[in-house]
């Protein structure tokens, strides 16, 4: 969620940091957030620090216009026969997915509404984002009610608005998530979660608990995520993992490690999903650094008589993408048909390279 002040991971304080250019206290933040019913504080700290600043920006309408003109005449991907709208289930649900297309026409209009009144790209001002389109066009089969049984995982809960739209979208999915939030309270250090429990505020959350469908812990953690996955999804019964969405912390980190651990484990044909793109410090080096080392390796084919020629920036990937489709600030990971393959803990961490394509010879300039 845009320059979202975190819904799963533990430096939610420090998100606000990055967003203003003044330190402003966690306790301040909640308490706009809790003004406002929206699921992103940084967004409403944005929005207030805009409305205080009496000096306009100074953006070039000309160049403005014309992107956001095309966006606001295409019309949403209608829903086919059978097919469940995401869009409208979204706008149901209130998730942030979908808001920028309802919210960007009065953006335009009066400039105070808008979440990111700075931005110069007009798709990037108003509260919300356009994940629809993707969504509908890559999970709408999925949505059929005789759609074969599935299952679907969320890494980031935090209120709950997005997997309620995931739980009515896929009716035939058997739906996970995982939450640090829901951590007994208490300092990080001691691995529980001192700043709320943001999850509670979803009228199913206990509910969710009991059918343990919602797992509480560091999303990032790979002990964690190793156990969430042998013991309470491969289990006996359980049908194929079949999609994986990361709309947690935002940190580029975070984001990677959702494709380092959960892509080797996902069914032939299935898909991965990373939202919040967002050229931020924190999430901005996800594209500048770890996506291209992955569209690097999608084209790999290796030399027998010069193996270090043509080298791997990822081998525990390699072999299992079909294709990377992004659109703004989400794209998706399709695997192909090699079979799922089981990956050790450390097999299933983040590499040096992750977030530094230096490493990574293939990458270098001049390396061919």
């Amino acid at each position: 969620m845009q320059l979202q002040l975190r819904k799963d991971k533990n430096k939610k304080q420090w998100k606000i940091n990055s967003i203003v250019s003044h330190a402003l206290t966690f306790a301040a933040g909640l308490i706009i957030h809790s003004l406002i019913n929206r699921e992103d504080c940084g967004d409403v700290v944005m929005k207030e620090i805009a409305k205080s600043n009496s000096k306009e920006s100074s953006v070039n309408t000309a160049l403005r216009s014309e992107p956001a003109q095309t966006l606001l005449s295409t019309p949403v991907k209608e829903a086919s026969k059978g097919e469940l709208s995401f869009f409208d289930i979204g706008l149901a649900t209130g998730t942030d997915k979908v808001l920028g297309k309802r919210n960007l026409p009065l953006c335009l209009k009066d400039e105070t509404t808008c979440g990111q009144p700075e931005h110069v790209r007009d798709e990037c001002r108003p509260f919300g984002h356009f994940y629809h389109t993707m969504y509908q066009q890559k999970l709408a089969s999925y949505s059929l009610n005789d759609a074969k049984p599935f299952q679907f995982l969320e890494v980031g809960f935090f209120r709950g608005k997005g997997y309620d739209l995931y739980k009515e979208f896929l009716p035939r999915g058997e739906c996970h998530s995982i939450e640090i939030a829901c951590l007994p309270p208490g300092p990080r250090e001691e691995g529980k979660w001192p700043w709320g429990n943001f999850p509670e505020s979803n009228p199913r959350y206990k509910q969710y608990l009991d059918e343990n469908r919602l797992h509480c812990g560091d999303g990032s953690d790979v002990n964690f995520l190793m156990e969430v996955w042998k013991n309470e999804m491969k289990v006996p019964g359980a049908p194929p993992l079949k999609i994986v969405v990361d709309d947690a912390s935002h940190e580029a980190a975070h984001m990677a490690q959702t494709v380092m651990f959960w892509l080797p484990q996902i069914e032939p044909g299935g898909v991965l999903f990373v939202e919040d793109i967002q050229p931020t410090g924190d999430a901005n080096p996800f594209a500048t650094q770890f996506l291209p080392q992955v569209m690097k390796d999608l084209h790999y084919c290796g030399n027998k008589d010069k193996p270090t020629k043509d080298e791997a920036c990822f081998p525990t990937l390699l072999g299992m993408i079909q294709s990377i489709h992004c659109e703004m600030h989400i794209c998706v990971f399709e695997r192909n048909q090699a079979p799922a393959k089981e990956l050790s803990v450390e097999e299933s961490s983040l590499p040096a390279n992750a977030l530094d394509m230096t490493k990574c010879k293939s990458m270098l300039s001049g390396h061919w």
